[in-house]
Formats: structure tokens, sequence, C-alpha cells
């Protein structure tokens, strides 16, 4: 009997959702995507399934919530999607499908609906085969094991009960009972752990020990490498991976549930990990779900791993290589990729935050320099490979450039969900060599700031000009091969209506470093500064006409 594919239907996050289900399934996304919510659904619908004194499809029986072995709220009643669970057979509820396949390939479904009881408890039915029944109902019978993740271990540990144990690793305290969950495990047990542990983090043996004629705590340490170290002082990486293989073995799970294992783990052992819980789901015969922000462990992913990117509650795509390009470049939950000129973005990131609606639905990739820029058809080319699940902002400095000709480099970009912003001023730089925002970061009056940029320009005229030279010949060679550009007397005196008068804007930055004095003029300084007058109206309009 094969576990082949999931449904949730209104739960937190989660409207409605099919999963088929691979040995290893991998959920990405960003926060609040929907990931938790559906680890938790299944976890508490197979523990309500056991736990439950019945499970039929014409009668309800209630679970006191005292009983339950798993609960991810206290206000258990808002578990629903979009409106609270009732009491009532017509009221909102949950439900949970767990689809088989038989050994003739006939589909077998068990069902759990779930929705608030009368008293402190939560309403059961739904439909369980007698095929299925061992699969979920049963004393030492657990169709789910949910790991939350670990932060660490108290230094010492009493001896507790098996159902005390078992109990809270349900709920996902194994924190607390790391050395009481180990201890329950036979000596070949622990030896699988040692070895499942070896390829991820080298040779390990592990030692627990309780007397009950003399202990009052349990011993745990750890040998690595001939030296004995007390379970507590061990990294939190081992403690995470030992964790998730106790796990396997003491609940001997028919799905296992792990909400982002890579957290405390290095990306060597990040890539790794998914290669081992594959090899172990298929010796177990168990699936695994797990949830991660990490490009690591996708990408160490075996062919044959479920990849799934989810957003807002739904499932966004299942094409590998539009999670692994999604999650590299920092894209979950965001509308708009900026493509950037710059290899450093801090400057344009400065500039997005201004506006946090706009903040939080936007990515910047770092650029290699104008003539490495994104073109129209790599852009194109970029949007497609992601599924057209993205628009696309290249970002490109005003430089020496004509309004002409910012207009012709904007018209060949023009393209579906494809735009080329040019800024206002130079370059990024120059948003921050602006008066206004020089007396908010100094607490000068602007006309003190006007007069540092004004003796800026009239003391370095020449590598000024210079560099306004050398960036018309540049423009000249990509824009007017055929002749017919402007003389650089003309777009001089043009620019000489600009606030920099012709001059970068990287080039003044670095002189105010010098300029403003006792340092208030500084990377830093202008990083943390956060109380300016809005700078880059473009850029705003831009990326707000993108993200509608």
């Amino acid at each position: 009997m094969q576990l082949r594919s999931i449904r949730i239907e209104k739960f937190k996050r989660i409207e409605s959702i099919d999963l088929p289900l691979a040995d290893l399934n991998i959920l990405v996304g960003s926060n609040g995507s929907g990931k938790s919510s559906i680890l938790q659904a299944l976890h508490l619908a197979s523990c309500l399934m056991r736990q439950a004194d019945r499970i039929r499809a014409s009668t309800t029986v209630m679970v006191r919530v005292s009983d339950l072995d798993y609960l991810p709220s206290d206000q258990y009643w808002r578990l629903g999607h979009g409106a609270d669970w009732g009491n009532r057979s017509n009221s909102p509820s949950t439900k949970v499908f767990f689809e088989f396949r038989d050994h003739e390939g006939a589909p077998i479904t068990a069902q759990c609906e779930m929705r608030s009881a009368r008293n402190a408890g939560i309403s059961v039915q739904g439909e369980l085969p007698e095929t299925l029944r061992t699969q979920f109902r049963g004393a030492d019978n657990f169709f789910s094991g949910f790991i939350p993740g670990i932060s660490g271990i108290p230094n010492v540990e009493q001896k507790n009960s098996k159902r005390v144990v078992l109990k809270a690793c349900s709920f996902g305290d194994s924190n607390v009972y790391l050395r009481n969950a180990l201890d329950l495990l036979s000596a070949d047990e622990l030896i699988q752990i040692e070895t499942w542990l070896e390829p991820l983090l080298g040779e390990i043996k592990l030692k627990v020990k309780f007397d009950q004629t003399e202990d009052f705590d349990i011993h745990a340490e750890a040998e690595i490498g001939g030296l004995s170290i007390p379970l507590e002082l061990l990294g939190t990486g081992y403690l995470q991976l030992i964790q998730i293989f106790c796990y396997i073995l003491l609940f001997k799970p028919k799905i296992l549930l792990v909400d982002e294992p890579d957290i405390h783990l290095h990306p060597s052992v990040q890539e790794k990990l998914a290669v081992s819980l594959l090899q172990i789901a298929r010796i177990q015969g168990i699936k695994i779900i797990m949830t991660t922000h990490s490009p690591f462990i996708v990408r160490g992913a075996p062919a044959g791993t479920n990849v799934v990117w989810l957003a807002d509650g739904q499932k966004k795509t299942d094409e590998r290589s539009v999670v692994e390009l999604a999650l590299g470049w920092g894209a979950f939950g965001k509308k708009v990729i900026v493509v950037s000129e710059d290899a450093k973005n801090d400057l344009l990131k400065k500039l997005i935050r201004q506006w946090p609606e706009i903040e939080q639905a936007v990515t910047v990739l770092p650029g290699r320099g104008y003539k490495h820029l994104l073109t129209k058809a790599e852009a194109e080319e970029l949007r497609a490979s992601l599924g057209g699940k993205f628009k696309v902002l290249v970002h490109r400095d005003r430089d020496s450039l004509t309004d002409a000709e910012v207009t012709q480099l904007k018209d060949s970009y023009a393209s579906d969900g494809i735009r080329l912003w040019v800024t206002d001023q130079s370059d990024i730089e120059a948003e921050f060599c602006d008066p206004g925002f020089l007396s908010s970061l100094t607490g000068e009056p602007i006309h003190t700031c006007e007069t540092w940029l004004s003796e800026i320009l009239t003391q370095n005229q020449a590598p000024i000009g210079d560099q306004f030279s050398n960036q018309r010949a540049a423009h000249n060679q990509e824009l007017h091969k055929a002749g017919g550009s402007p003389t650089n007397d003309d777009v001089w005196a043009v620019f000489q209506e600009r606030s920099l008068k012709g001059a970068k804007g990287k080039y003044v930055f670095g002189q105010l470093k010098n300029k403003v004095p006792a340092n208030g003029f500084s990377d830093s300084t202008v990083d943390l500064q956060t109380d300016y007058p809005e700078r880059a109206a473009s850029l705003k309009a831009n990326l707000k006409d993108l993200i509608a």
C-alpha cells in the first residue's frame, strides 16, 4: 500500500491544495507561503485519526485538547482558512485526504474532517477504509512524525515514561526530551543513526546510558575523533540531524514531516542532506516532506525528488529548474527582479527601502557594468526561464547620456513584463549627493550643503571634464557608430542644468567623504540614514507600475 498524494482544504494559509508525493518532497517558498501549514495539517489529521475512538463519515467523535498528541495552537478554532472553525455540521471545517494505491494500482482514500467541538476539543469525522486502518491506528502506530526544528537541549534530562516522551516528541518538543528519545532506541538503532550521520558529518559514536537503580538523569555523549563530548555541547547541526534520524526510528512513521532542517547546517551538509534523506526514505519505505529556504538543499536533491514552490497557499510551480533559479536569487514572494548595472547594490537597495510595500515585492540582482548590461533578449530569456512569473526591470546609469539617447535605449527594451530604468541623475550615487539628503544626514542647513557641492565641482573641473569626455566617447561608440551624435560642447551645456552639472555621482560621492567635517559623510553614515526627502521618483513609478 503506497501513499501517492495528499489534499488539504481550508487550513490556515491553504484554501485547497493537491500534492502528488514522491519518496522525497521539498516545499519551498517565502515566509507565509503555506509550507508549514501543510506539515501541520497533515500531522494534526494523522494524530486525530489515531486518537479518535472511531472514524466514521456519518458520525463525529470528539478528541479532547488535553488528550491530543499534537496541536498547532491553543486557539485551535482559528486553524481554518478564511473563517474560524464552527461546531455545527455545516460550519467551517478543515479536510485532509490521504490517497493510497493498492498493489493493483486501485486508489484508496483516508479522509479526516476536523472542526471545533462543543467543549474543549476537536470534532472528527471522515473515512478510514479497513485496508488502511493499521496505517493510522494502534497504540504504537504513528502515521506521521513532525520535526519543527531544534535550538539546543537542556544540560540535564531526567528519565520519563515512554508515553510522556512520545507525546512530547509528537508535539515537537524533542528539544527537552532528546536524550529520553535516544534512550528508547535499541543499540542497533543507535548504530543505525551513526551510519546515517557519517556521510554528512563524519564518524560519530553515540553513547546513551541510564541505570534505573542508580541514575536520576540520562547520560548521553557523542564520540568524535576520539574525543567524548556531552550531548548538550554538540553543535546544533549535529543535534538537528540526530533528532531527524531518531524520529525515523522512534516513531517508524509512514510520512516524516521536517520543517526547515537547513537552519543550523553548513551549506556543504545541506547539499548532501537531500541525498541521504531520499536513500533513507526508500530503505524505510516512507515518504518525507520537508520545507526549506535553502538553495543548497534544492540543488543537492537527486533526480526523482518532488520540488514544489508555494506562494499564498497555492502551488506556483513544480518545475525544478524554475524553483532553483528563483530560490538562488531570493525571488520567492517577489514580483519584480531588478537586474542592476552595478556589482554593489547597497545604495539601490537603500532607495527601494524608502517604499516598504514595494520592497516586499522586489529582489535585486547585481551586474558587471553597463558593457555587460542585461540585453532585452537576455531579459526575455530570464523571464521565460522563470516561467513568466516575474517582471524584469533592468537598471542602467544615465552617465552622460542625453535625454534623446535615454528614450532610444528605453524604447529598445520595451517588451511584455520587461523595462529599462535609467537613473534620473548620472547614477545611483548622485541621489545621495543632493543638498536635501546631505542636510538630513548632517543636520547642516541647505546652503551649507550646497556650498560643499559647489566647491567640489569647482575644485575638480579637470577630472570631471575628463570623465565626461570619456563617457561621451563610449556613448558615441555604442549609439552613434554611423555618426550624427551631438557635440560634446552642446551636451555639456545642457548638463549645466543638472544638479551636479555633468559630474558623476560616484566621483562627487567620494569627494564628499573628505569635504563633510567629522566624517559625517561615509558609506556607513549614508547607509544608516533613514529620514530624508524621497529620492528616485522614477524608480518608484516604474516599480509600482510593474508590481500592479
